[in-house]
């Protein structure tokens, strides 16, 4: 009696293995086709750079703090800023700013500002649109500190999405008339 129970059991197993075996597959494939998007297959410093000269851009004067600027080497030159307007996420309201200044080579390049009531980053973007340095602070902290790329990846990564959103915009004719207010 056992070795029958057993016999019907060993024919079920390829039976479920293979059912488990293909339900993730097609659940990785749905969720690889949905987050191509998001994932960073564009390029938020090509998108910004593309249209630089028909942005307004206003000067920043000390919009960057010198310490950030000495930890991302930049500010070499004019540093000019636009503000997106204030979002809230997750219940706390989030500034966001791009800056348009130099490099010690005097390459333009761009940094990103996330700013809440409990912390402030600045991201240096390579020109491939991917994080290359980035700066931290508290509220009311004195010191900035230099993070790895583990600590504000995450971060940078969800501002990527909306900095591309509003990149992606600039094309048209609804961004030309609705520049972004500083």
């Amino acid at each position: 009696m056992n070795t029958t129970r057993f016999r019907k059991l060993l024919w079920l197993a390829p039976i479920a293995l293979t059912i488990i075996a293909w339900r993730p597959a097609a659940l990785r494939a749905q969720a690889g086709k949905s987050a191509a998007p998001a994932g960073g297959q564009y390029n938020v410093v090509k998108e910004i750079m593309d249209h630089k000269d028909t942005l307004s851009w206003k000067p920043a004067g000390n919009g960057i703090p010198a310490d950030v600027c000495t930890i991302l080497l930049v500010c070499n030159g004019t540093v000019k800023v636009i503000a997106l307007p204030r979002t809230t996420e997750g219940g706390q309201p989030v500034g966001r700013g791009v800056y348009l200044t130099q490099d010690d080579k005097k390459a333009d390049v761009l940094v990103l500002e996330r700013q809440t009531p409990v912390d402030t980053y600045f991201f240096l973007l390579t020109p491939q649109g991917t994080l290359a340095k980035a700066a931290y602070a508290q509220v009311n902290s004195r010191s900035w500190v230099p993070v790895g790329m583990a600590l504000a990846g995450s971060v940078f990564d969800k501002d990527k999405i909306v900095w591309h959103n509003w990149a992606s915009k600039l094309g048209t004719a609804a961004a030309a008339d609705k520049k972004p207010e500083s």
